[in-house]
């Protein structure tokens, strides 16, 4: 029988050493408590998956167990934090938010608010399971640098002295990114308020949003009786990528013609987009719902066919934050991943909603069509 052991909120100032006897203990909690040091003996806790030490009292980042996948740092007092063993190969989640992280300790593989790298290859398959990093609030964090390309949430929202972003070698890692898009096909990255990235970031978080984009799609297309896929970046920015989008307009509408199907095979038709709008005043992205109302006409007379889609950024745990001006989003839902009935022209208008009222105005649109082919179903094992 798992058990979870709660002393978070406590004036509690050491873990307990008999804390080694709990086999069993999965979840370990001691947020805000006054704990400065995490005892060795939770090395010993090999069924513990989650560790709370967030706005507790530890200054120095803990040693963990091989096994941990949860661990939350945030608003801790940490202030140098080494990455060097093999200990966080099993890492699904970190959380670093409201933290006081300054500098790194080493070259290897390293967090902090001066500097992240995961440099490649070594730390990338130390960091293979790492699916959510959440670095909201880090006032000073100003490089990101050979981030996994596969992770499925990063958040670094309101890190406003944030200069530089880089993924590690995107091509080098298209099998580990295509496995890890099992059962869940939500993936976000956010930067919101992070006014300071140069260019070259900027293609950098664009090139990796389309390649996520177009894994997603493929999975979707091989298995898509689960879930359908949906992805969310954000970015300050008033411009769309002519490279990845080819099709653009100035306003809130497009019409853009679809390439015939040159092959025997059935396809689909995954239409990503981008938009540009003010988001002054905003606090939430949780608030927002995205509007698509299009219409697909086939060729040779075939008629066309409407549809509307509608969805909302089903993340509750982003911090609230105000959003300051112009920021290109990039998204794809589900509701616009179609099977291609012979079309040949699609129209789009666009539309942005805040908490089901307020209109934010759409200033430019882009779109990219993804052709990817339909593949048979897997068959269930014996």
């Amino acid at each position: 029988m798992f058990m979870d052991f709660d002393l978070s909120n406590t004036g509690i100032e050491e873990v307990p050493d008999s804390i080694g006897y709990l086999d069993m203990l999965e979840q370990l909690d001691l947020a805000g408590s006054r704990v400065k040091n995490v005892s060795s003996n939770i090395l010993k806790l090999e069924k513990l998956h989650g560790l709370d030490l967030s706005y507790s009292m530890i200054t120095e980042f803990p040693e963990i167990p091989n096994n941990l996948m949860q661990l939350n740092l945030s608003g801790t007092q940490i202030k140098e934090v080494s990455f060097c063993s093999n200990h966080l190969s099993n890492l699904h989640c970190l959380d670093m938010s409201f933290s006081s992280i300054q500098k790194p300790q080493c070259n290897i593989a390293l967090f902090g608010s001066r500097e992240i790298r995961l440099d490649a290859p070594t730390p990338i398959l130390r960091f293979k399971n790492l699916r959510v990093l959440l670095m909201t609030y880090c006032d000073s964090l100003k490089l990101l640098s050979e981030l996994p390309p596969y992770l499925q949430h990063f958040d670094a929202n309101n890190c406003t002295s944030l200069e530089k972003v880089s993924f590690s070698d995107q091509n080098q890692d298209l099998y580990e990114l295509h496995s890890c898009f099992v059962e869940e096909l939500d993936c976000s990255m956010l930067f919101c308020n992070c006014f300071r990235l140069n260019q070259d970031s900027i293609d950098n978080i664009e090139a990796n949003a389309m390649l996520k984009i177009r894994l997603l799609a493929k999975k979707w297309a091989s298995k898509y009786d689960v879930c359908p896929p949906n992805f969310f970046s954000c970015f300050p920015g008033s411009k769309i990528s002519a490279s990845k989008f080819e099709y653009q307009s100035e306003n809130s509408s497009l019409t853009l013609k679809i390439a015939p199907n040159g092959c025997n095979r059935s396809r689909f038709l995954a239409f990503s987009i981008c938009l540009v709008a003010d988001l002054i005043g905003c606090v939430s992205f949780s608030g927002f719902d995205f509007i698509c109302e299009y219409q697909l006409t086939a060729a040779s007379g075939g008629g066309h066919e409407k549809f509307r889609s509608e969805w909302h950024c089903r993340q509750q745990n982003w911090a609230s934050m105000e959003c300051m001006g112009d920021h290109v989003l990039i998204l794809l839902s589900g509701d616009m991943v179609k099977n291609d009935k012979g079309y040949e022209q699609a129209s789009f208008e666009f539309y942005i909603k805040y908490y089901g009222e307020e209109d934010i105005k759409v200033k430019k649109c882009g779109v990219h069509v993804s052709y990817v082919d339909e593949e048979p179903k897997s068959q269930p094992t014996a």
